[in-house]
């Protein structure tokens, strides 16, 4: 853990039930795009926002899960013909990644300046940024608090990273009522990846006592909630519980990055098509018990949040939530798992990671 840190978060934090109804002071009166998904359309949260402020001059909805370049292409295009000042962003963590990417633009507004910036890894600069308002409408993906967009290209079977410093939401919006109509398995894929953000963030190169307070507090939440709110969706109570942990959880590792569980999770979901939630989780107790005795700070950290040093109450609640910890049983042979271990090679996330796998 480092003594010696700094620690930033630019991002104004609304922690509300029912805060989206406040909206219109936050926009204040500047021409907004509302990004969000087909299903917010359906659901009526588009309309149920165009109530509550005069300022959304149009909407974007074609955002799909797991954000891919091809297709943000053609919105990216397509909104450089709106004259807006804002970006109100409203969905899960694709919609959320994927206004980040349409927020990053040049002068000339080229789209391939964006996608080379990422791709080619070329040099920060040159670069202008739309300001964002975030509204998770999941609690897990953390991206309303971090500097970072994963963005995928499933043709290349590979994820991206787009990381500016200042790639930050302007505020975000924390209304846990609009949780509750996330269905279980998306309930659990997100609670999951809330708690591997979490523990990565303590077993990380970039930990500290500030990261590591956030983070424990995030992963507790999720072991006393994630279950009950399983089978019991419309709690409000459970709902806000695992909300305040994708927040606490944001804290932590928008300072660390993630690590190791992550760095697997890219490989597994582009070569077997598991769901992020689930490809970054199920490998955490192997990996606590594969660390257990080697930092004192880790060992604490995993007493405070298990209540012992042992991996098996986490495996008791992914048993409970149907989640298999058997590589197996995601399709991946013991050949496929050389290769695995073959990308964590010069991984950032992995470099992250004080966990190694060999």
């Amino acid at each position: 853990m480092n003594k010696n840190f700094t620690y930033l978060l630019p991002t104004k934090i609304v922690y509300g039930n029912n805060e989206l109804e406040n909206i219109d002071q936050y926009i204040n009166g500047r021409k907004t795009l509302l990004i969000t998904s087909q299903g917010f359309v359906k659901r009526g949260l588009v309309d149920r926002i165009k109530s509550l402020t005069s300022n959304i001059v149009d909407v974007i909805s074609e955002v799909k899960s797991h954000p891919e370049f091809k297709d943000l292409k053609i919105i990216f295009n397509k909104i450089r013909e709106i004259d807006f000042e804002l970006i109100l962003a409203v969905g899960g963590g694709s919609v959320l990644d994927a206004s980040k990417f349409f927020a990053v633009h040049n002068e000339t507004q080229e789209y391939q300046f964006v996608e080379d910036m990422i791709k080619r890894d070329l040099p920060k600069k040159g670069y202008k940024l739309i300001p964002i308002i975030s509204i998770p409408t999941t609690a897990g993906t953390g991206s309303e608090i971090t500097p970072w967009a994963t963005i995928w290209d499933m043709d290349e079977k590979k994820k991206y990273s787009l990381h500016l410093p200042d790639l930050f939401s302007e505020i975000t919006i924390y209304d846990p009522s609009l949780t509750l109509s996330v269905p279980k398995e998306i309930t659990i894929q997100t609670g999951l990846d809330t708690l591997s953000h979490a523990l990565e963030s303590i077993w990380n190169k970039n930990a500290n006592e500030i990261t590591i307070s956030y983070a424990i507090k995030a992963a507790t939440l999720i072991i006393d909630n994630l279950t009950l709110v399983s089978n019991n969706l419309a709690n409000l109570k459970y709902r806000n519980n695992i909300m305040k942990a994708c927040m606490y959880a944001g804290l932590a590792f928008s300072n660390t990055q993630t690590a190791i569980a992550h760095a697997m999770s890219y490989y597994i979901t582009t070569h077997k098509g598991i769901n992020h939630g689930i490809a970054c989780s199920f490998t955490l107790p192997m990996l606590i018990d594969n660390i257990i005795g080697k930092y004192d700070f880790v060992d604490d950290s995993l007493k405070e949040i298990f209540g012992e040093l042992s991996s098996l109450k986490l495996r008791v609640i992914l048993k409970e939530l149907n989640v298999s910890t058997e590589f197996k049983d995601y399709g991946i042979s013991d050949a496929e798992l050389k290769n695995l271990k073959v990308s964590l090679h010069n991984n950032e996330r992995a470099n992250n990671s004080l966990n190694k796998i060999e």
